[in-house]
C-alpha cells in the first residue's frame, strides 16, 4: 500500500510545484504588461498567462483530489479488490493515453514557437509570444514527462496485483 501512497503523494507534490510555476508565470506576465510594457514583453505575456491558468487549475485540482484518490484506491485494496481491475486500471490507462496526446500537443507548440522565433525580428511581439510558448510548453512537457513516468510505474504495480 505504500506504493499507492507514494504515487499520490508524488502527484500532490508535483502539482504544488506546478501551482508555484503557474503563479510565478502569472505574476511575470502582469509585470511585463503593466511595468515593462514593450512589444516583446507584451508578446511574452500571452502564453505565460494562458498556460499559467492551465498550470494553476490542473495543479490545484490534482493537489486537492490526490488525498481522496489515495483513500479510494486503498479502500479498493482493502474491501473491493476487484475495483482495482474494474475501475483504477482503466482510469490509469486513460490517463496514460492522455499523456501521449499532451506530449504531441506540447511538442507541436514548441516547434511552432521555435519556427516563429526563428522567422520573426528581434524585440517584436511575435518573437516574445514564441519565446513564451517555448518556455511554457517546455515546462508542461517536462512536468508531464515526470507524471507519465510515475503513472507507468503505478499502473505496472496495479497490474501486478492482478
Amino acid at each position: 500500500m505504500s506504493k499507492i501512497n507514494d504515487y499520490f503523494l508524488a502527484e500532490r507534490n508535483e502539482s504544488l510545484i506546478l501551482i508555484l510555476i503557474g503563479s510565478a508565470a502569472f505574476v511575470c506576465s502582469l509585470y511585463f504588461w503593466f511595468v515593462v510594457n514593450e512589444r516583446f514583453y507584451n508578446g511574452l505575456s500571452w502564453p505565460l498567462v494562458f498556460i499559467a491558468f492551465i498550470q494553476i487549475s490542473v495543479g490545484t485540482i490534482v493537489y486537492l483530489r490526490s488525498p481522496q484518490d489515495s483513500k479510494r484506491v486503498q479502500n479498493f485494496v482493502n474491501t473491493l479488490p476487484k475495483n482495482i481491475k474494474a475501475v483504477e486500471i482503466p482510469r490509469m490507462e486513460k490517463v496514460m493515453n492522455n499523456f501521449r496526446i499532451y506530449r504531441y500537443v506540447e511538442i507541436s507548440l514548441i516547434l511552432v514557437g521555435l519556427t516563429v522565433f526563428i522567422i520573426t525580428s528581434a524585440g517584436g511581439f511575435w518573437r516574445g509570444l514564441s519565446l513564451g510558448l517555448i518556455i511554457q510548453s517546455g515546462i508542461m512537457l517536462l512536468a508531464d514527462y515526470f507524471a507519465e513516468s510515475r503513472g507507468l510505474r503505478y499502473l505496472g504495480y496495479l497490474k501486478e496485483m492482478f
